[in-house]
């Protein structure tokens, strides 16, 4: 069986790392802002996200012959209805950890698994729901912490395992959901229908 992740996050691959020693990495080159306009509740979004990335890369696959399993995630940021993204400059990261700051949030991770094995294709999709406890953070530690240059390219402009887990009070959900791979999910469907 031939495993694919449908992102080239270095989070995402060494969290898959932890289930399957060995395979190939094919980002997905959908275009993710028509999905964005057209869809705004977060649970949803990130779920047609993780299911769009994973089916444009099994398509792409299709015509071949073999056994393989295509895995795609996205994970986003809710504050209240407001959905953060990867911050466009500095100053949107600024923005966006001006809100975090001292609340509470949601880290939605949505996870698409897509299995072509002998006659059949086996699709499965779930979405993870975490929330993040932010402490109060000065003016002066929000533009500090932007300029490591960490929060540039997190959604939400913070990443809970990087130097931003200084500023966190704590979570409630799964750890590596939040980092970026429901983890979980994806041993027991590989466990399930005997892929590992």
């Amino acid at each position: 069986m031939e495993f694919i992740l449908a992102s080239a996050s270095p989070r995402r691959k060494q969290l898959l790392s932890t289930i399957v020693s060995v395979y190939d990495i094919i980002p997905s080159d959908i275009d993710e802002n028509k999905i964005k306009q057209t869809e705004k509740n977060p649970k949803e979004l990130a779920k047609k996200l993780s299911y769009a990335k994973a089916y444009s890369v099994f398509e792409n696959k299709y015509k071949e012959n073999n056994e393989y399993t295509v895995v795609g995630s996205d994970t986003l940021v809710a504050y209240g209805n407001i959905i953060l993204g990867k911050p466009h400059d500095k100053n949107d990261a600024i923005r966006m950890l001006k809100l975090l700051q001292g609340n509470s949030h949601e880290v939605y991770t949505g996870t698409t698994i897509i299995i072509k094995k002998e006659h059949s294709i086996i699709f499965k999709t779930a979405v993870n729901k975490s929330t993040v406890y932010f402490k109060n953070m000065s003016y002066h530690d929000i533009c500090s912490y932007v300029d490591t240059e960490e929060p540039l390219d997190k959604a939400g402009a913070y990443a809970v395992q990087g130097v931003g887990k200084v500023y966190l009070k704590g979570f409630d959900g799964d750890y590596n959901s939040i980092v970026g791979l429901d983890t979980h999910m994806i041993k027991d469907t590989f466990e399930r229908y005997n892929l590992i």
